[in-house]
């Protein structure tokens, strides 16, 4: 493993690497400090070999995961928290979800949403289990793989055509 991690950085030093990273990873540019960055990465779910490669590669910063591990020890940040956000919390959001945009979303999604969007600490068996109870007939459609359609509304049959050619403008054949 450590040597797998020590090739890919490494390589990293040789080889520009390109490729898109989420707007809200903070590149090169910005002067957060070592724990910042580790916290804000560690809160968007990255796993450690790919913070340490972040790190690396975009704030010139060396460690290694055991060294990573013992600064998130020192952060009291932990994968599985000692005490996990109240009930009644996750219930709401949920709730306020599922109206919103989290309708199709399986009890997964929702649960890495609550972590991710909110900061919630939360079981994925809860999540499972509120959401079973609040939406008894979703759950079972989706474990059925019944979609649910959605219903989408255009001002007319002809509306995107006209909108297009409104955007086009007309070539002036008496030029050429």
């Amino acid at each position: 493993m450590s040597r797998s991690i020590f090739l890919l950085l490494s390589l990293c030093t040789f080889v520009h690497v390109e490729s898109v990273v989420p707007s809200n990873i903070p590149l090169s540019g910005n002067v957060l400090k070592r724990d910042e960055l580790i916290k804000l990465y560690f809160m968007e779910g990255l796993k450690y070999a790919e913070i340490v490669m972040f790190l690396f590669c975009n704030h010139n910063i060396k460690m290694t995961i055991r060294h990573l591990k013992r600064i998130l020890r020192k952060l009291n940040l932990r994968r599985r928290p000692e005490q996990y956000s109240p009930t009644q919390d996750v219930v709401n959001i949920i709730r306020e979800e599922c109206n919103i945009s989290g309708q199709c979303a399986g009890y997964r999604t929702m649960w890495k949403r609550l972590i991710r969007d909110y900061g919630l600490a939360v079981k994925r068996n809860d999540v499972m289990k509120i959401m079973q109870q609040i939406f008894p007939n979703a759950t079972e459609e989706r474990k059925a793989h019944r979609l649910k359609r959605r219903m989408y509304t255009l001002k007319g049959p002809n509306y995107m055509f006209e909108s297009l050619f409104i955007l086009m403008k007309p070539y002036d054949y008496s030029l050429s």
